[in-house]
């Protein structure tokens, strides 16, 4: 069962909440950049290649994130995009206002106008305190929390993630010693 899919996916028998696509592809994109921070100038034909995500809505996510000014673009031969934010002051929850215009105010789960302690929803005290660990964890975790995880560690010369996949050469296969 659906509710309330404008901002949050919430399904209830699963218990999942999720923000939008273009959220989660901007933390990934900003991520593959802070990893790459001091390496020079990425494509961003690179960076959706390696991250999975559909260039031409990574180049709509880039340009709303350079006006915002969190990345900076460079045209020509070395061109392409760097952090102009510093990662470590760079929150989830800041890209989610960007991104998502998330409001963790009054916002009612059930989308009534006027939904506080006083004259609530039958939602309200349950959603406040989901609300408010959401918001928390949003806010306490950084680009660059995300970009250091071991997990991430290191970009090879050709700017793949080692952990994710393997650089792919043309024809585009996977050869066995890459494979190990």
């Amino acid at each position: 069962m659906q509710i309330f899919p404008y901002i949050w996916d919430v399904t209830i028998n699963k218990s999942e909440i999720m923000l939008s696509a273009t959220w989660q592809y901007s933390i990934r994109a900003l991520v593959h950049l802070a990893m790459a921070r001091g390496k020079g100038p990425v494509l961003a034909s690179h960076i959706a290649e390696t991250e999975g995500i559909p260039l031409p809505f990574l180049s709509k996510i880039l340009h709303q994130l350079k006006v915002a000014g969190i990345v900076a673009a460079t045209r020509g031969q070395k061109g392409g995009y760097i952090m102009q934010r510093d990662p470590a002051k760079l929150t989830l929850l800041d890209v989610a206002h960007l991104t998502d215009h998330v409001d963790f105010g009054e916002q009612c789960l059930l989308g009534y106008k006027f939904c506080d302690e006083n004259c609530n929803c039958v939602l309200h005290r349950e959603w406040e305190g989901i609300k408010k660990e959401i918001k928390h964890f949003l806010e306490t975790r950084t680009i660059e929390h995300l970009a250091t995880d071991s997990a991430r560690a290191e970009l090879d010369i050709d700017g793949m993630l080692r952990f994710r996949q393997p650089p792919l050469h043309p024809p585009y296969e996977v050869t066995a010693a890459e494979l190990v």
